[in-house]
């Protein structure tokens, strides 16, 4: 079955009108609409004037494609029959998975529970907190007044030239590949929660390692709990979407002709 091309012009407009391009029209509140969730709030005025001079230029390429007859085009009308049929399937599994889409914390314990071993460490993780700096003289007023007593976190704040400055210096965990070679092989030496200095080609870190995990631990529940709730919500919706299937299957008749099938390939 091939659907007709829906027009915009057919549509009577609700609210006021901010652009017209011939019968179609553009209210302020499907301009509303238009605008991403994210940006909610965040668009100007110059972003709403471009946003409408967007929608006429689509919509005067959609008059051109009208006057050239391309709704009538049976190439045409398959992908619009094609995108409709996607959109529909889509918009009917989204409403479905709604019904199973909250993950209770009981459930991320019971999954972890049963599958700990699927969530092994590979490789060893530091955790760490630094003060980069350049020179020797700028790590050594940095290390005396850490010695002096300064808060740690404090100092990175006031003189770390790295980004971890903003979390105080922490870089939480890592693993070999994640940094330079010198600073992993310097991490791994130090022993924690000792100052030790390591030299890269950024400068000086004045680091202090806070943890250590080996590999072949179990990562936490806390650690692993959006890669669970992706987990556990696949599994649900897969298993949906099969019941549905085989729901709809026991209603309307499906056949798949293998001889025609197998003669045509």
């Amino acid at each position: 079955m091939v659907l007709p091309l829906v027009l915009s012009c057919e549509q009577t407009p609700i609210g006021d009108v901010v652009a017209r391009v011939a019968d179609a029209t553009l209210t302020a509140q499907e301009l509303e609409r238009r605008v991403p969730i994210h940006l909610n709030g965040r668009v100007t005025a110059d972003d709403r004037a471009r946003m409408v001079d967007a929608w006429v230029e689509e919509q005067l390429l959609y008059q051109e494609a009208l006057v050239k007859k391309l709704d009538q085009d049976l190439t045409v009308t398959r992908r619009v029959d094609q995108a409709i049929q996607s959109i529909m399937t889509s918009e009917l599994l989204e409403r479905a998975f709604r019904d199973v889409s909250v993950v209770s914390e009981q459930d991320l314990k019971a999954h972890y529970a049963a599958h700990a071993e699927s969530f092994v460490r590979d490789l060893p993780e530091l955790r760490a907190r630094q003060i980069l700096v350049k020179g020797r003289s700028n790590a050594a007023r940095v290390k005396k007044r850490l010695s002096g007593g300064a808060m740690f976190d404090q100092v990175a704040r006031e003189e770390s030239l790295d980004a971890s400055r903003d979390q105080g210096g922490d870089l939480g965990y890592f693993t070999e590949d994640r940094v330079d070679p010198a600073f992993w092989t310097g991490c791994e030496k130090a022993k924690i929660g000792r100052l030790t200095q390591i030299y890269t080609p950024l400068g000086y870190h004045l680091v202090e390692v806070m943890d250590r995990r080996e590999a072949g631990s179990i990562r936490e529940l806390h650690e692993v709990r959006d890669e669970m709730r992706q987990k556990i919500l696949s599994a649900r919706r897969e298993a949906l979407r099969r019941k549905m299937i085989e729901d709809v299957r026991n209603r309307i008749p499906a056949t798949v002709f293998h001889d025609v099938l197998n003669a045509s390939s």
